[in-house]
């Protein structure tokens, strides 16, 4: 028996292959190495090892979850100089430039689901869909997450439209509050406990990765990258930093939380590295 893909070695060996060259291993613990056994038990020459820096990169998000079961997490910002994400009034489109912008939807199509904050998908209301050249007619991912604790959703929302499944994770405590709008229109719940009035994203990464999401692109907000950042569950960042100053007080920043008290506590960045993109500068690094 086996899982999406049948093993490679019998068709390896029925097509009289004399050496494999490896990069790489199979992270799963539950076939590591078997694979190799069996081709050298069978006579054949096999090279590990062969540019497995690189493939390990290409291969990130996949081995994370199958080792931990996670999603491997990307968080995306796009913010003035000062780290504001929207003016006083609320409105932030648009901060970055139409070249960024066109590279959002590359990455919304190299993941599997995209994830907003309530505040986000309220105040926003995104569609969270891959447009421009990315654009696949009919494509059924990335699929759309996005934490509804109360059951806010009206129906009217862009996010509800689209071929592209639609997630709600709410507190299990307010499953009741689910209707049949929201299941007419393609919405699945995914009910999520809550710790001191908030989603445990933990949990919800947990029940993503059980139904197959390996790479999620964390798009908003301010609140919910720090509890990803805090519980260090993000692991990579892209910030687009558009060449811009906003100011104000009332003005939301790209990160938010309760923030750390000293700054030797502060989240520090591995790998990073920076290019120029229209107008912005994309920072990209490691958490």
């Amino acid at each position: 028996n086996w899982g999406k893909t049948p093993p490679c070695t019998e068709a390896i060996l029925a097509a009289g292959i004399r050496e494999v060259v490896v990069a790489c291993g199979d992270p799963n613990p539950k076939q590591r190495g078997r694979g190799f056994s069996i081709l050298k038990r069978a006579g054949m020459r096999v090279r590990k090892g062969v540019m497995e820096s690189e493939a390990r990169k290409l291969n990130t998000a996949f081995f994370k979850w199958i080792q931990t079961g996670l999603p491997y997490v990307t968080l995306k910002m796009a913010q003035s100089l000062d780290g504001k994400i929207a003016t006083r009034a609320g409105l932030s489109r648009w901060i970055s430039s139409p070249a960024s912008r066109a590279f959002v939807h590359t990455l919304r199509a190299a993941h599997d689901a995209i994830l907003v904050g309530k505040g986000t998908w309220q105040t926003d209301d995104p569609r969270l869909t891959v447009r421009g050249r990315n654009a696949k007619g009919g494509r059924e991912k990335p699929w759309r997450v996005i934490l509804d604790p109360c059951v806010e959703l009206s129906g009217r929302e862009k996010i509800l439209k689209g071929p592209q499944l639609v997630l709600a994770a709410i507190d299990r405590k307010n499953i009741c509050k689910t209707s049949d709008k929201h299941f007419r229109r393609g919405v699945i719940w995914l009910d999520v406990p809550a710790i001191k009035g908030r989603l445990d994203l933990t949990t919800l990464l947990k029940k993503l990765g059980a139904l197959g999401v390996t790479s999620l692109l964390c798009e908003g907000g301010a609140e919910t990258a720090w509890t990803l950042i805090e519980e260090k569950l993000a692991d990579h960042l892209v910030l687009v930093q558009a060449p811009k100053i906003i100011g104000g007080r009332a003005a939301k920043t790209s990160v938010e939380g309760r923030g750390v008290s000293r700054p030797d506590q502060a989240f520090k960045l591995r790998n990073l590295t920076a290019r120029k993109l229209g107008d912005d500068l994309i920072l990209e690094g490691d958490f």
